[in-house]
């Protein structure tokens, strides 16, 4: 018994926070689904028993789930229905005080629904400031490998792209951070210009970027994958010029994969793009690795040698190099 608040302290967040991210068909249902139940016990049980915490409580989940719109949606719903099954047993007065009473109740809903909805709106404003990086508005590397995972086992082609941005550093050192930072800022906007946005685009590195998406088959990720790289290496810069971009770009064919391994492949393939100055290094995975235990490829570096050997994680032999484009 005395380990049951803990449990409850390291759930209960891990559960709002599933709900809090729910596409909005499955929140729905479960909603419409929880409404139906108190619906069906309330008619069953008719005033013997008051529904009114079960109704308060798909409100707030509604709340929760879709936001203030939607739990006033439901709140009205829910008073117009047990005021349907009850009939005026809830309110036995009459004149003014039946107007009081049915007021009160609607004020107190409206305030739990605001009150829940203001909580949501703090709650996702902190998850997405813990987990995008202010300078470019990308995702960060936490953010990115936990919207990563569910991506990495839909049943889709996707395509995974790392991408570095040759001669930062070269850049912060003779014009000074500023400068190197309005290039990050500019190569940013450049790739959110390009990209969709639900496909993910993050921030992994100082001058090393991840972009995952879902595209229809192996010959769309390729177009898509040069699409990408021919923009990024056409972004002026203030001394002239333009930025030189190496992208590893790696197709993910259908089927569960493990988002480390993903991860590292394309890395191998993007050192290799770099050794050959601002290219595009294509492969297939045709190999789709099982889930297993977490790789070391969030936090581990790189070898050195990395770049000059073939990649692994089931690669296909065949790829693309594609020169970048000349500014």
């Amino acid at each position: 018994m005395r380990r049951a608040p803990q449990i409850a302290a390291r759930r209960v967040p891990r559960a709002l926070d599933r709900i809090v991210r729910m596409r909005p068909a499955p929140a729905w249902l479960i909603v419409l689904l929880l409404g139906d139940a108190a619906a069906l016990g309330d008619f069953a049980t008719g005033t013997r028993l008051w529904f009114g915490p079960v109704y308060l409580f798909v409100m707030c989940l509604a709340t929760w789930a879709r936001g203030w719109h939607a739990g006033q949606a439901v709140g009205i719903a829910c008073m117009g229905l047990t005021f349907a099954l009850n009939g005026p047993s809830l309110y036995p007065y009459g004149g003014s005080e039946f107007a009081w009473n049915l007021a009160m109740r609607f004020i107190a809903v409206w305030v739990v629904i605001a009150v829940i909805a203001g909580m949501r709106g703090a709650y996702l404003r902190e998850w997405w400031l813990a987990r995008t990086d202010i300078l470019t508005g990308a995702l960060n590397r936490q953010a990115f490998f936990e919207l990563g995972n569910a991506l990495a086992g839909c049943d889709s082609w996707r395509l995974l792209a790392y991408a570095d941005l040759d001669g930062l550093k070269a850049i912060n050192d003779g014009r000074g951070h500023a400068a190197g930072d309005a290039c990050l800022a500019a190569y940013a906007g450049r790739v959110r210009g390009i990209i969709r946005r639900d496909d993910l685009f993050a921030r992994v590195g100082g001058d090393e970027f991840l972009i995952f998406m879902v595209v229809k088959d192996e010959d769309s990720a390729r177009a898509v994958a040069a699409r990408l790289h021919g923009a990024m290496n056409r972004i002026p810069v203030a001394s002239g010029g333009h930025l030189r971009c190496s992208v590893g770009a790696l197709v993910v064919p259908p089927g569960r994969a493990s988002i480390d391994g993903l991860v590292r492949s394309a890395d191998s393939l993007m050192y290799r793009a770099k050794t050959r100055g601002a290219c595009l290094e294509f492969a297939t995975a045709c190999e789709i690795e099982t889930s297993g235990p977490a790789s070391g490829a969030r936090q581990a570096p790189r070898p050195a040698a990395l770049a000059l050997q073939a990649p692994r994680g089931g690669l296909a032999e065949r790829r693309a190099v594609a020169e970048a484009p000349r500014g």
